[in-house]
C-alpha cells in the first residue's frame, strides 16, 4: 500500500513538476511575445475615405492605424471583410483587431478599445421631398418623437454598425439594415427607409465613386450633426491584448501632440474645428496641390497685397480628393468653400447644374480677350463665365538631353508609345535607380485615367458608341492598354505602380527617370535649378501618338469657380480675378522668375523672353492654339475625359481595373471585360439606356 502510494505521490509530483516547468515556459514566451511580435493582423472593410482595399495604406483611418503601429514597432497586416464579417472575426479572435469601430453605450463585447482616433461627422440623411432642415431641437436629442412627427420611422443602417442607445431601444423605428453603403442609398432612393444614418463623408464618397446619378437628391438634417471619431478593437482571446492597446493609445497621443494626425486629415479634407471657439468665418478656398497654388499662396503671403487682411484659409489637397470633397458637397445640397478650383471638366456639367455662379462683369484691366480661346470656350456654358482659368496645360514629352546624347540615340520627329519604351530600354539602368518612362499608375479619373483617355484616343478607341453604350472590350482599348502596361511595367520604377504626377515630377527632377509623359504645366518644376537637378538637360517634345496623331494630348485648365452656396461671394469674385490677370502673372514672373508663373491662359504670357527662356514654351503656345474647340465637348470621344456627370464614377472604376492590370493581379482583358461590365452598370443607372 505504502508503496503504491510513494509511487502515486512521486508520479503526481513529477507530472506536476512538468507542468510547473510549461507553465513557467508559456508565461515567459507570452512575455516574450507580448515583447517582441512586430506583426499584428487586423480586419476591416472598404468603406471609403477611411479605408481602401485596393491600396491598404490609403484612406485616412488607414493611414492612422498604419502610422501608430509603425510607431509601435509593428507590421499590421491588413484583410479586408463586409463590416459585420470584420467584427465578427475579430470579436471571436479570428484576427487580432478590427477598426474602425463606433463609439456607443454598448460596446463589442469581446473586444478592448482603444482610444478615439478623431474624424469627421455623422449625421441623419432624408430625401429632398421631405420638407425638413434645420427645425428639430437639438437639446432634446436625437428625439423619437421628433421622427415620428416628421413620418421617420424607417431606419437604414450598415450591417454592424453601431446606433445611439436611443434608436436601439426604440420601439416605433424599425432598424432596416444593409450589406454595403451603396445599397443603403439605394434604398433611400427608393422609398424602403424613411432616413438613413451614415457618416456624412462615406455618404458624399459613396455617391461620387458609386451612385452619380443620385447626386442632390438627399440632403442632412444640419442640426443633428455629430462628431464621428473611430476606435481601433483588439480582441480579447488575445494574451497581450491590454499591452497592445496600451502602447497603441500612447502612440497615438504622441501622434497628436505632434501635429500628425492632423496632418493626416488635412490631407484627406478634414478639417476639425476647435470647439466652442467663436470666430468671425473666413474666406475658405479649396485647391490642388499643384505648383501654381504653392507660388500663389507663397505671393499672397509675402507681397503685402489686400488680401490676406480678409484671413484666406487655403484647403489644400491632392486633387482627386478635392474633387471628391467638392462634388460630394454639391451632392448633399451643401458646401464648405467659398471659392474652388475646379477642372473644365466640372465647370460646364456643374453651371449646367446650377451649382456654381457666373462670374460678372470683370474689372477694367482684366483683358478677357487676352485669355486664349480654348482656356475661355471650356469653361463657358451658355454664354456666360463660370470659371476664371488660372492654368492651362497640354500634353508634352520630357526627356533627358544627356542620356540621349550619351548612347549616341535620336528620337524621331513624330514619336509612338513604341518607339517610347524601345528608346527607354537602351538607356534605363534600373540597378542605378535609373528609370525609362513615367507614366501616371496612380488610380483616380484625374491621374491615370487622363493619360490612358488620350493613349485610347490616339489608338483609334472612343468610350462609347453613338448610343452611349461602353466600347472598352473593343480592339482599339485593349492595344492602348498593352502597350500602357507593357511601359509602366517594364520600363517604370519596378513595384511603383501607384505613382501620380507629382510622383514622377519628383523621380524626373531627381535624375531617375529618362522620359516623363505629362502635363506641360509640371515644366516649370522639373527646369528650376531650385528644384531640380537635371534642369540643365531637360529636353522636351510633343507626347507619343499610337496609330494616330488624332487625340493623342489633351487640354486641361483648372480654372477659380463660385459655389452657388458659397458664403462670401463678393471677396471670392475679387480674389478669382486677381489671382488669374495678367497683373499677376507679371509680378509673379519679376518675384519668383519665369518657371514660376502660371502659363497656358493668356496669349500675354507668352512674350517673346518668356519663349526664349522656358524651352517647352513653344509646344506648349502652339498646342494650345492647335486645339479644336469643339472636341472637347464630344461625350462619345473624350479627350483625358469625357463630358458627361458619370464620368467621376466611370473613371474611378475603370482606372481600378486597369492598375489591377499593372500590377499582374488580372489580365488587361479579364480588367476591361471587368470595366465594361460596371461602366455599363452606371450608364444603366444613370438611364442613358435600359438594356
Amino acid at each position: 500500500m505504502n508503496n503504491w502510494s510513494g509511487s502515486i505521490n512521486s508520479n503526481i509530483i513529477s507530472h506536476f513538476s512538468v507542468f510547473l516547468v510549461l507553465l513557467g515556459s508559456y508565461t515567459f514566451s507570452l512575455g516574450v511575445y507580448a515583447e517582441q511580435r512586430n506583426t499584428i493582423t487586423l480586419a476591416t472593410s472598404e468603406a471609403s475615405p477611411f479605408s481602401s482595399a485596393h491600396n491598404p495604406k490609403q484612406g485616412y483611418v488607414n493611414e492612422v492605424i498604419h502610422l501608430t503601429f509603425e510607431k509601435m514597432g509593428y507590421i499590421p497586416k491588413i484583410e479586408f471583410f463586409p463590416h459585420a464579417r470584420a467584427i465578427y472575426l475579430a470579436d471571436g479572435g479570428k484576427v487580432e483587431g478590427v477598426f474602425p469601430l463606433r463609439d456607443s453605450t454598448v460596446r463589442v463585447e469581446g473586444m478592448i478599445y482603444s482610444d478615439a482616433i478623431r474624424g469627421g461627422s455623422i449625421n441623419y440623411l432624408v430625401h429632398n421631398s421631405r420638407n425638413i432642415h434645420s427645425l428639430l431641437n437639438t437639446e432634446l436629442g436625437d428625439s423619437i418623437s421628433q421622427f415620428n412627427n416628421l413620418g421617420l420611422s424607417r431606419l437604414g443602417v450598415l450591417r454592424g454598425a453601431q446606433l445611439p442607445l436611443s434608436l436601439r431601444e426604440a420601439e416605433n423605428i424599425d432598424v432596416l439594415l444593409a450589406k454595403s453603403l451603396p445599397t443603403l442609398l439605394d434604398m433611400l432612393d427608393r422609398g424602403r427607409v424613411d432616413f438613413i444614418y451614415i457618416d456624412e463623408y462615406s455618404a458624399k464618397q459613396t455617391i461620387t465613386n458609386h451612385r452619380p446619378h443620385l447626386s442632390q437628391k438627399f440632403k442632412f438634417i444640419k442640426s443633428l450633426r455629430k462628431s464621428n471619431p473611430h476606435f481601433l478593437g483588439i480582441s480579447k482571446n488575445l494574451p497581450d491584448a491590454p499591452q497592445i492597446i496600451a502602447r497603441f493609445n500612447q502612440a497615438l497621443a504622441s501622434l497628436e501632440a505632434d501635429g500628425s494626425i492632423d496632418t493626416i486629415l488635412k490631407r484627406y479634407g478634414i478639417f476639425i474645428e476647435p470647439e466652442n471657439v467663436v470666430t468671425e468665418r473666413k474666406l475658405i478656398v479649396g485647391a490642388p496641390n499643384i505648383n501654381g497654388i504653392e507660388t500663389a499662396i507663397r505671393y499672397l503671403n509675402d507681397s503685402g497685397t489686400t488680401f490676406p487682411e480678409q484671413d484666406i484659409q487655403w484647403r489644400v489637397m491632392e486633387e482627386s480628393i478635392l474633387r471628391k470633397h467638392i462634388q460630394g458637397d454639391f451632392a448633399v445640397n451643401e458646401t464648405q468653400f467659398d471659392l474652388v478650383m475646379l477642372g473644365n471638366f466640372e465647370v460646364p456639367i456643374w453651371a449646367r447644374n446650377g451649382w456654381l455662379l457666373p462670374f460678372p462683369e470683370p474689372p477694367s484691366n482684366y483683358d478677357m480677350k487676352d485669355i486664349i480661346p480654348i482656356a475661355k470656350h471650356s469653361n463657358t456654358y451658355e454664354g456666360e463665365v463660370y470659371g476664371l482659368p488660372f492654368v492651362g496645360e497640354t500634353t508634352l514629352t520630357f526627356y533627358r538631353k544627356d542620356l540621349l546624347q550619351n548612347a549616341d540615340i535620336s528620337l524621331p520627329k513624330q514619336m509612338t508609345y513604341r518607339n517610347l519604351s524601345a528608346i527607354a530600354m537602351e538607356i534605363q539602368d534600373p540597378k542605378s535607380q535609373l528609370y525609362g518612362v513615367g507614366l501616371r499608375t496612380k488610380v483616380g479619373w484625374g491621374q491615370n485615367m487622363a493619360l490612358i483617355g488620350t493613349m485610347v484616343n490616339t489608338y483609334g478607341g472612343s468610350w462609347f458608341d453613338e448610343d452611349m453604350k461602353p466600347l472598352l472590350t473593343s480592339r482599339s482599348w485593349e492595344r492602348a492598354i498593352k502597350d500602357y502596361v507593357s511601359i509602366a511595367v517594364n520600363n517604370g520604377p519596378p513595384g511603383e505602380y501607384d505613382l501620380g504626377w507629382k510622383d514622377n515630377q519628383q523621380l524626373f527632377a531627381d535624375g531617375k527617370l529618362a522620359f516623363f509623359v505629362d502635363a506641360s504645366s509640371l515644366g516649370g518644376y522639373i527646369l528650376d535649378p531650385s528644384s531640380s537637378k537635371v534642369s540643365e538637360n531637360v529636353g522636351v517634345t510633343y507626347a507619343p501618338i499610337g496609330t494616330t496623331p488624332k487625340g493623342a494630348q489633351w487640354f486641361w485648365s483648372w480654372n477659380f469657380a463660385i459655389p452657388h452656396l458659397a458664403h462670401n461671394k463678393e471677396i471670392a469674385q475679387q480674389l478669382a480675378y486677381w489671382l488669374t490677370s495678367k497683373a499677376f502673372i507679371t509680378s509673379v514672373k519679376g518675384k519668383y522668375g519665369y518657371y514660376a508663373a502660371p502659363a497656358g491662359t493668356r496669349h500675354s504670357t507668352y512674350s517673346d523672353s518668356y519663349i526664349n527662356a522656358i524651352p517647352y514654351a513653344s509646344y506648349e503656345y502652339n498646342a494650345l492654339l492647335a486645339t479644336e474647340l469643339d472636341n472637347i465637348n464630344v461625350p462619345t470621344t473624350g479627350s483625358q475625359f469625357v463630358p458627361i456627370p458619370e464620368f467621376t464614377a466611370l473613371g474611378y472604376l475603370v482606372g481600378v481595373q486597369i492598375n489591377l492590370a499593372v500590377k499582374q493581379q488580372v489580365t488587361i482583358q479579364e480588367a476591361l471585360k471587368t470595366a465594361q461590365h460596371q461602366s455599363e452598370a452606371v450608364m444603366r443607372r444613370a438611364g442613358y439606356y435600359n438594356n
